[in-house]
């Protein structure tokens, strides 16, 4: 134990690299993941940022991004490689939080906090994905530790201002944050008492520096995309679009209001604990630290529940490792009052580990479907193709219909504040592969009639023509493009016929002998032949 007490964290950093690297293909798909690939390499296609692609989200990570993804080029195991790049962020977020939990609370508890939370199974699934929110939880807990841990005053205020202007340049969710960080700040410098206060003059010039250094990070990012004149489609996608009134938590009144008073129970409580802890504190100003590192975690988290219209899991991943060393001091003082030995805990706690990673197998690999998927798109596809898509999918592909369908999405097409133009935006461009997941039932429906199902997920351009005698055929309009026949003997390919250009008009086809036959657009008809010749 003595051991473990001198060398516990960096053995526990140790054993979550480790599982990070486990997590690479261990973790299952977030749709967000392959929208956040897809806006990335339209940034390395140096068109105008927003307007070419649709993305919602600040452009630092994507822009950050972009060179590796350049580098590595188009491959269907793209996702595992730039998740394999997010291992160093999410490794240094816990690293730093340990050192910001040591600082505050001592080893054994930012080490006991921080292991139990490796250990939660949404916070393991979200703290490695290839998501904007693993930076912004990396810029976040670094303008904390540098906060907690600087000691220069002036090197204090840049550090943190540099890493709060990472946050906002990465997540306009830095600004809630942010908010209930300076809240938790002032009833903190409130709580003191004067003589433990700070000199209100220096703190005044610290948060000058601090600020001044944030917005120089946001203003050159935002600098960036209005020099490839993105500004305007920026400002709409990131605000205009994110901004509906009545969405989500937020459309039942009653439960909001509910919500906001449970919400300020839970804070007046808080902020009645922390008044009376510190003002009895022996030591002030630590224990106002602390206050202010948890209670502004805790004070984001009340808001998220009360306010928040979309509440999802990776909105809390820049307090949680924060938050849980606190929470390892509360159960570590809660065992030893109870006569359990600190070896008696790990002891306890490696074995429960043992059992959950055994149960949740983080070594298999459940990525594999996706790559897949990927691979059949860039088979059949060229970098000139048009493709449509959830929210990006294809990656290297661009769209037919410009806004990703995610909830937002959905919820201004059915209001009617979006206009569904998806069916003809697909017949326009004259996209032959689509992938149906999330599309509006009205227009699944339609496209029934010019797509069906191919592989891997995959629908491509293409009609079942069924039985059908020797002769011509007159075949309905489709999506303008060349087309093969596939005559068909069960599931094998029989016979595959010839190439015939089809415009937006009725065509007539002959057919060689009686059977079942299948329209098929070209590129999907080679590489099923070609599938099945192997």
């Amino acid at each position: 134990m003595k051991r473990i007490a001198i060398h516990g964290g960096a053995m526990l950093m140790v054993l979550y690299a480790i599982l990070r690297l486990l997590l690479v293909r261990g973790a299952a798909l977030d749709s967000d993941e392959p929208q956040h690939l897809h806006v990335v390499w339209a940034w390395t296609q140096h068109g105008v940022p927003y307007r070419d692609a649709f993305d919602n989200h600040m452009p630092l990570f994507h822009m950050s991004c972009a060179p590796l993804l350049s580098l590595l080029g188009e491959r269907a195991d793209i996702l595992d490689w730039m998740r394999l790049a997010m291992v160093p962020l999410a490794v240094a977020a816990f690293v730093l939080a340990w050192r910001c939990g040591r600082a505050l609370w001592g080893s054994a508890a930012a080490s006991f906090g921080l292991a139990l939370l490796a250990l939660e199974p949404t916070y393991q699934r979200m703290a490695g994905q290839f998501r904007a929110d693993t930076l912004w939880a990396l810029a976040w807990i670094a303008a904390m530790a540098a906060f907690v841990l600087v000691r220069r005053p002036v090197w204090r205020s840049l550090l943190t201002g540099l890493a709060v202007g990472v946050a906002m340049a990465t997540s306009l969710k830095t600004m809630p944050l942010l908010a209930c960080a300076l809240v938790t700040a002032i009833f903190v410098l409130v709580c003191l008492p004067k003589q433990a206060r700070p000199n209100w003059r220096s703190l005044a010039g610290g948060l000058t520096f601090g600020a001044v250094a944030a917005t120089a990070v946001v203003a050159i990012v935002i600098a960036i995309v209005a020099a490839r004149g993105g500004l305007a489609a920026m400002h709409e996608a990131v605000l205009g679009h994110n901004l509906l009134p009545g969405f989500g938590r937020d459309a039942d009144t009653r439960q909001l209001a509910l919500r906001c008073v449970e919400a300020g129970i839970v804070a007046l409580v808080a902020g009645v604990l922390a008044w009376r802890s510190i003002r009895r504190s022996a030591t002030p100003a630590l224990t106002a630290q602390r206050w202010f590192v948890a209670g502004s975690c805790g004070l984001f988290a009340i808001f998220l529940y009360a306010v928040w219209p979309l509440l999802t899991s990776q909105d809390y991943l820049p307090v949680l490792p924060l938050f849980v060393p606190w929470l390892g001091g509360v159960l570590l003082r809660g065992l030893g009052r109870l006569r359990i030995q600190p070896t008696a805990a790990w002891v306890g706690y490696a074995l429960l580990a043992a059992v959950l990673l055994a149960s949740r197998a983080p070594w298999r690999d459940r990525l594999q479907e996706y790559r897949q998927q990927l691979a059949t798109v860039l088979a059949i596809t060229t970098p000139a193709d048009i493709v449509m898509d959830a929210k990006g999918e294809g990656i290297y592909r661009r769209r037919a219909f410009h806004p990703v369908l995610e909830m937002v999405t959905q919820e201004r097409l059915r209001r009617g504040l979006l206009a569904d133009t998806i069916v003809p935006d697909i017949r326009s461009s004259q996209a032959h592969v689509m992938h149906p997941e999330r599309m509006p039932d009205a227009d699944l429906q339609a496209l029934r009639a010019d797509f069906i199902p191919y592989a891997n997920g995959e629908w491509v351009a293409g009609r079942e023509l069924g039985e059908q005698a020797a002769g011509p055929l007159r075949v309905a309009a489709m999506i303008p493009g060349c087309y093969r026949w596939l005559r068909l003997d069960g599931e094998r390919i029989a016979q595959l016929g010839p190439e015939l250009q089809f415009d937006s008009a009725d065509a007539v086809i002959d057919l060689p002998q009686a059977g079942r036959y299948r329209l098929l657009w070209c590129p999907a008809a080679r590489q099923l032949k070609a599938a099945h010749a192997q």
